[in-house]
This record gives structure tokens, C-alpha cells and sequence, in this order.
């Protein structure tokens, strides 16, 4: 088996991470200086939600020497929790720093219909890689 796509998930997943911890910056600074609920959740979620992505793909990485996949299948499933991981980046950091939640696709203008998009992108990435990590244990 090639073991570069396996470290560059490695990779991508620990700096997805670095983003995660990173974040705990911003939210704990809105903690402090006591901004409300709405100006805190954001960074709350970023900070949460970029540390779990990270560590699954992590596990996926560490995970994929074991699974019974194919080459071809191996490196779908590097690539969409890479492109996932960022998707997320993108559209938690920017969005707790815009204020924009972007869970819907409304037309607020050029910024929503982008970060939108990077939620999209990042969920629907995790669960298909997801899917082939449990196929490949099956």
C-alpha cells in the first residue's frame, strides 16, 4: 500500500486540528469580554466541531491501512475528508467571524450562498467518508 495519501489525511486532519484548537482563541476571548450567547455560540461551534473533524480523520488515517478497501477507494476516502475537513474550516471560522450562520441557502448575498456551501461540502463529505471507513471494516 502507498502510504503518502494516508499521511497527507494525517497531515490534513492535524492541521484541521490546529484550526480547532485555534479557535478556542476567539471563543474564549468572547467568553471574557462577555459578549451575549449569539456572539459566543459561533466561536463555540467552530471550536468544537473543527477538533472533532480533525480527530476523525485522524482515526481514518491511522484506520486505513486496516480497512479492506481498494486503491482507488482508499484514496476517494483520503480526499473527501480532506476536502471535508476544509469545507468546514472555511465556513465555521468565517461564519463565527461574519455572524453569518449560513445553514440555509437564502439568498443573503454572495457570503452566505459561499459558507452555506462549505457546511454542505463538509457534512456531506464526513458521512461519505464515514460510509467507506465502515464498509471497509465490514
Amino acid at each position: 500500500m502507498d502510504t503518502q495519501p494516508v499521511r497527507l489525511l494525517l497531515i490534513h486532519g492535524s492541521i484541521v486540528l490546529l484550526f480547532g484548537l485555534l479557535s478556542g482563541m476567539p471563543f474564549w476571548i468572547a467568553i471574557i469580554r462577555g459578549r451575549d450567547e449569539g456572539a459566543i455560540r459561533p466561536w463555540r461551534v467552530a471550536h468544537t466541531t473543527l477538533i472533532a473533524c480533525g480527530l476523525v480523520m485522524l482515526a481514518a488515517g491511522f484506520m486505513s491501512p486496516q480497512l479492506g478497501l481498494s486503491e482507488g477507494l482508499r484514496f476517494f476516502m483520503i480526499w473527501v475528508f480532506i476536502v471535508s475537513g476544509y469545507g468546514f474550516v472555511f465556513a465555521l471560522i468565517v461564519g463565527a467571524g461574519t455572524g453569518y450562520r449560513a445553514l440555509t441557502p437564502r439568498s443573503l448575498g454572495v457570503i452566505n450562498t459561499l459558507l452555506f456551501m462549505g457546511h454542505l461540502i463538509g457534512a456531506v463529505g464526513s458521512i461519505i467518508g464515514m460510509c467507506i471507513v465502515l464498509y471497509g471494516l465490514l
